[in-house]
């Protein structure tokens, strides 16, 4: 049987390692409700959940994020090929009017190609390009 799969962006990952963020205890509840799913995701968001880690927790908790995550199961890397980039560039284009970064657009890209339809996300752009927040 197919494993249920949702992608997991970097604000989520955030909320799960700051104990200070707004969004922790919500992000507690839905990696719980999440446990049984393929969690995936791409480069792009682990670079940029390393870096925001880095600087805002240090060196020892980005390090952590790097070794559960580089683990494996539940996380999958996504294949980003010439096609996804190309998609991502013109969900940047439709919504040009919106302050989607390149990792958010490349996020959706990869959940339209794999026909992922739920995001374990806190950034509402994810719904404006049509992407469903996992909600608890």
């Amino acid at each position: 049987m197919k494993k249920n799969r949702c992608f997991m962006d970097t604000s989520a990952f955030l909320a799960l390692n700051d104990s200070t963020d707004q969004y922790h205890a919500a992000s507690r509840k839905m990696a719980a409700i999440l446990q049984d799913h393929e969690l995936v995701i791409s480069d792009a968001v682990l670079t940029e959940t390393y870096n925001l880690l880095r600087y805002r927790s240090g060196f020892h908790m980005a390090r952590y994020f790097l070794e559960t995550v580089l683990a494996g199961s539940p996380f999958v890397f996504a294949d980003i090929t010439m096609a996804t980039r190309k998609t991502t560039l013109q969900i940047l284009e439709k919504y040009s009017d919106q302050k989607i970064s390149y990792c958010d657009a490349l996020s959706v890209a990869i959940m339209q190609e794999q026909q992922i339809q739920h995001i374990f996300a806190f950034d509402h752009h994810f719904e404006i390009m049509g992407a469903q927040l996992i909600r608890v």
